[in-house]
């Protein structure tokens, strides 16, 4: 069937001569492209009229003209305050951070007395360390014994 379908679209003159049919379908490219076109109007269409209803709701369109803004007590606002920026040297700030953070690492001190946490400098912690070795955990307990007190007594002992 699909072939005698096909045989009657060709003109008996192209059978004879066995190739294509030389007139070319318009009507096909015309009817894509016509509807090529018509997509085109109707978005572009649907996208003003989207774009003309969102302007209307604005806030912005039923704002008085933008001048100077007041408050209640009618005292002009600061509608954007100035930056926070830090003028000060950084050098200088730099180099007092780093004298604090060596001072806190080469000497002794509490960090919290409540609880007996304190701080001893990093030489000394290292030797500590050579020393004792590193706590190590056996079925879930810890190597060390004692509370944070007796371990500081004990700390202060190899000084």
């Amino acid at each position: 069937m699909q072939n005698n379908a096909k045989l009657i679209s060709i003109s008996p003159e192209s059978l004879a001569r066995r190739h294509e049919v030389s007139e070319k379908r318009v009507r096909n490219v015309l009817l894509v492209g016509g509807a090529a076109m018509l997509l085109l109007v109707f978005s572009l269409a649907a996208c003003a009229l989207t774009i003309h209803l969102l302007a209307r709701s604005r806030p912005m369109q039923w704002m008085p003209p933008l001048g100077l803004v007041s408050a209640p007590n009618l005292k002009p606002l600061d509608r954007f305050p100035a930056p926070d920026l830090a003028i000060d040297d950084d050098h200088a700030q730099r180099v007092a951070l780093y004298a604090a953070q060596n001072q806190k690492l080469n000497s002794y001190g509490w960090e919290d007395q409540s609880n007996g946490i304190v701080h001893i400098p990093i030489e000394r912690a290292m030797d500590l360390v050579v020393k004792r070795g590193l706590p190590t955990r056996t079925n879930g307990v810890s190597g060390t014994d004692g509370s944070p007190l007796q371990l500081i007594q004990k700390i202060h002992e190899y000084k």
